[in-house]
């Protein structure tokens, strides 16, 4: 598809259609997916003729505040309303065109894959070098990537429009416009942009370039830097990075940076890695946990409270204990969904220490000991970690996972929203109607279950 026909009107309403014609998020004009739809058809309008004769700029972006931990500042990710949006999902669209090899598609487990690998091949022991680059999304110098951007080959035209998306100033809810120029920034990429990935990745392939023909093993998932080596891994290491990353006005966070031997083991994208197992970090299991008992505590407030409970399960105890029980199993086994694989347990899938499923698995039992609803103890249908880790891995029954995609008829998905408290049995609804539904009901599940990995790198 050409520059042109990307941002006419036509196709824009195709890009709405398919990626936000439900979304609820707000950017600075307060217009969701309803208050767009009322106004489609002049917005898209407007829109194609400012895209065209070079007039169009992007709205401030809302400012949402994403909490990363104790003592650290939180992470700011920019909201652009929903006619942004669609122009920012065209333009990416067409840098995934152009740059396809600029895409990275791998999952950060198959980074623990090229890991084990390593291991494998290399017996000896080994040493790691790992380091982070400073704020890596807010550092990255405009000018030098819209160079490389054109050096590439990417038109005036669409360059012209990233130009003004990356410029375009991130402010708090209900700022006035006479103050937008205060958050104006000179250097940076703001997370959150549909574009700002493929952004980030082109910025980075010369240093990626240079530092994959090395003699070591390296690694690097958005700021996260990996090296692996056989000899202990000394400053001139470090320098050697530093000096490739300082040539695009990067910098590493010397604070963050951490050298050791493989043997006595490290973190690196929430797994714990050593040269014998690789499992999950500690902070991450205890987040599991306490998603788990969550979901035992919503369990027991709808017990004693109809109320709490979803909307068509207010008069159906027994079916609402069912409905726990499904909903926990998919955050034990994790759900499929348009032949893409959500959870906890998929994202984890590389790690190799069973002990620890087993573990996890009793834990969820002794919930269930103290549970009454339950007899005290836990019931037949209950999914196991353990199980559903050797179905992931080793591609066996996959009937036993939580697959969406085998509901893929009217009837089911009717019957199925009916059994999860999502629709009123008595009452009709059309087909789209029910599509609808799901697709939201769909979209749901899996961003909760996405929240159980507590990973979300930008």
């Amino acid at each position: 598809m050409s520059k042109k026909e990307i941002f006419k009107k036509e196709n824009l309403e195709e890009i709405f259609k398919e990626n936000f014609d439900d979304t609820n998020t707000k950017g600075i004009d307060k217009l969701n997916a309803i208050g767009f739809k009322n106004r489609k058809k002049e917005l898209l309008n407007a829109t194609e003729r400012k895209i065209f004769d070079e007039t169009y700029t992007f709205s401030p972006y809302v400012e949402i505040l994403k909490l990363k931990g104790r003592n650290k500042h939180p992470r700011i990710i920019s909201i652009p309303t929903i006619r942004d949006r669609i122009i920012l999902f065209g333009i990416k669209e067409y840098l995934h065109d152009l740059f396809p090899e600029s895409i990275n598609k791998k999952l950060p487990n198959s980074y623990i894959r090229d890991i084990k690998n390593y291991f494998l091949v290399n017996k000896k022991k080994k040493h790691f070098l790992k380091i982070d680059i400073t704020k890596y999304y807010d550092t990255i110098d405009r000018e030098l990537l819209l160079n490389k951007l054109k050096e590439k080959g990417v038109d005036d035209f669409v360059l012209r429009l990233i130009e003004n998306a990356i410029e375009t100033p991130t402010v708090p809810q209900n700022t006035k416009k006479s103050k937008y120029h205060l958050f104006k920034t000179k250097k940076g990429v703001p997370q959150g942009l549909s574009i700002s990935n493929v952004l980030a990745q082109i910025y980075m392939e010369e240093v990626d370039q240079i530092l994959n023909k090395r003699k070591y093993f390296y690694s690097r998932y958005v700021d996260d830097i990996l090296i692996l080596n056989d000899d202990p891994i000394s400053n001139y290491r470090f320098k050697n990075v530093e000096k490739e990353i300082k040539k695009i006005n990067l910098e590493l966070n010397k604070s963050k940076t951490e050298f050791g031997r493989v043997s006595d083991g490290f973190i690196f994208l929430s797994y714990s890695i050593s040269d014998k197992k690789i499992s999950i970090a500690e902070k991450n299991i205890q987040l599991f946990i306490r998603r788990i008992a969550g979901k035992f505590t919503w369990l027991k407030n709808g017990l004693s409270n109809k109320n709490d409970r979803p909307i068509w399960l207010k008069d159906d105890k027994e079916r609402f204990k069912e409905v726990f029980l499904e909903e926990l199993n998919e955050m034990i086994t994790g759900i499929i969904s348009k032949n893409k694989k959500y959870g906890w347990l998929f994202y984890f899938a590389e790690m190799n220490d069973k002990s620890l499923l087993f573990k996890l698995d009793k834990i969820i039992d002794g919930f269930f000991k103290e549970l009454k609803a339950f007899e005290n103890k836990s019931p037949k249908k209950l999914k196991k970690l353990v199980r559903s880790y050797h179905v992931i891995r080793f591609d066996s029954n996959k009937n036993y996972l939580a697959n969406y995609d085998d509901i893929n008829t009217i009837r089911k998905k009717r019957a199925f929203l009916i059994f999860r408290g999502q629709i009123n049995s008595e009452l009709s609804y059309t087909s789209s109607e029910i599509e609808d539904i799901f697709e939201r009901f769909t979209k749901k599940r899996i961003s909760k279950l996405e929240k159980d990995l507590g990973y979300n790198k930008y």
